[in-house]
């Protein structure tokens, strides 16, 4: 009797503590960065400085021996308690199996203005960084990071033999090295690399790996679940909804408290478009950098105009060698019509690119998106195919189908700034031909002597331009 009366007093604890651990764990704070490389998988090794000799101390400076430097991190979340803007992403009801969280804005592209504007998906987003944690406020631990020292020993072995020398290996221990200070253990950090194609006009994500010191959805050290996280870019609508632009996501397969990997280099989502730039971004776009586009389509036209007043001198100097004295001369003269043109045209190219480099040069970014990440831990696979299906919902339609041949020329690495690819988001391709051919028109009214047919051409090319711009919701220029 009284082995019936403990085990049912054990029972009776346990039902009344299960609401309250599942309600504990429902509060697991899900934070996620963006950084144009992975916080934990490309974590660099260290080799400490070597003595200094005589009556100099040695300085306690780690000096990085393979590694990538931390840029400005962007936090993408608050946490999952703050549920206001998360609700409004999510496709379904809430789920107690998954753990969201959430951006305010960032900024799709950014537009590179050294030279004539070029439009580039936004650097900083080359890797994502996935932590569950609770981390203290204002605080600062960057100097408790003990860096991933190198053994001496191992340093002539391939690198994947190498060892370290560091006691503290702890998934809190790396995440101080971003600042990411956590107050207690933390319960697991996930990597995912944006991956983008050679023409910026299609994405993916690729597992970078994982740490799982315990599940997001239970106690039980001894659980195992399919776990994967999901990834969604929204634009702002003009109702409190958002609009999906994109889904991805990243499957894990079965993990369990304890479980760690590198990443699986082969394993990745399906190819995405790239959400192209908006109506409003590509208004936007065209207004701040309409100076910079101006002088840039004057120096294009430019440079093709000299290029073919080039060609038109090499042809009439072959011609003018087989030319008979008269005919000859003639040609001369038309030759010395030509290479004057060229040296008008050099002059006013000097002067354009001078008009360039004086105007600001600092990068701009457009197109403000939401990001919303969930992190989803179920009991079987075929519950997680479930799961995955109910939080992409119906944005499965912008898989890139068109893509064919272009995959393999993908890029399988994170996005550094030198990396940046220039994109076509800002022109059509009629738009381009338009814009080329009025800036063509343009130049020669400049460096020609004016007259009736310049200015039609002219006139002509602009309402073309014109056209184009008005389909793309763009103003005419005057």
């Amino acid at each position: 009797m009284p082995l019936k009366v403990a085990a049912f007093i054990a029972c009776l604890v346990g039902l009344l503590q299960g609401p309250q651990a599942l309600a504990a764990r429902e509060k697991v704070d899900v934070h996620v960065y963006i950084n144009d490389s992975c916080l934990l998988a490309d974590e660099p090794w260290y080799m400490p400085p070597a003595p200094k000799t005589g009556d100099e101390e040695m300085t306690p400076k780690f000096l990085p021996l393979l590694g990538v430097v931390i840029g400005k991190l962007a936090e993408l979340l608050v946490n999952h308690e703050i549920q206001g803007k998360v609700k409004q992403m999510k496709s379904g009801a809430d789920r107690k199996d998954t753990r969201y969280a959430t951006t305010q804005e960032m900024n799709l592209y950014r537009a590179d203005l050294q030279a004539a504007p070029l439009l580039h998906i936004n650097g900083r987003l080359g890797c994502m960084t996935i932590v569950a944690a609770r981390l203290k406020a204002g605080a600062d631990c960057r100097a408790a990071y003990v860096p991933k020292q190198l053994d001496p020993a191992t340093m002539q072995l391939p690198q994947d033999q190498w060892k370290t020398l560091r006691t503290d290996g702890s998934l809190e221990n790396q995440l101080r090295r971003a600042n990411i200070c956590v107050d207690g253990n933390a319960w697991a950090a996930y990597e995912a690399r944006f991956e983008f194609s050679k023409d910026g006009t299609a994405y993916r994500l690729r597992d970078a790996g994982y740490r799982i010191n315990s599940l997001l959805t239970t106690d039980d050290k001894h659980a195992k679940r399919s776990a994967l996280y999901t990834l969604k870019i929204s634009e702002p609508a003009a109702t409190d909804q958002l609009q999906v632009l994109s889904s991805t996501w990243v499957k894990l397969g079965t993990v369990s408290a304890g479980a760690a990997s590198k990443g699986s280099p082969d394993a990745a989502a399906p190819w995405l478009r790239v959400p192209p730039l908006g109506p409003e971004a590509r208004r936007a776009y065209d207004e701040k950098t309409g100076a910079q586009q101006q002088l840039a389509g004057e120096i294009d036209a430019l440079k093709r105009a000299m290029a073919r007043n080039q060609r038109v001198i090499q042809g009439l100097d072959q011609r003018i060698a087989a030319a008979s004295d008269d005919v000859a001369e003639g040609l001369k003269q038309e030759r010395t019509k030509t290479a004057v043109q060229i040296e008008v045209q050099s002059a006013q190219l000097d002067a354009r690119n001078e008009e360039l480099a004086a105007l600001p040069h600092e990068p701009l970014e457009f197109m403000p998106v939401e990001i919303e990440v969930a992190v989803t831990e179920t009991e079987s696979e075929k519950k997680s195919e479930l799961a995955l299906a109910d939080i992409v919902g119906d944005t499965g339609s912008t898989f890139a189908t068109a893509l064919g041949s272009q995959v393999s020329d993908m890029i399988s690495r994170s996005v550094k700034a030198s990396d940046l690819i220039p994109i076509s988001a800002a022109d059509s391709p009629e738009l381009a031909h338009a814009r080329a051919g009025y800036f063509d028109a343009l130049v020669d009214t400049q460096t020609e002597a004016a007259n009736a047919d310049s200015q039609s051409r002219l006139a002509a090319a602009k309402l073309r331009y014109n056209d184009a711009r008005r389909s793309l919701g763009l103003d005419p220029i005057p």
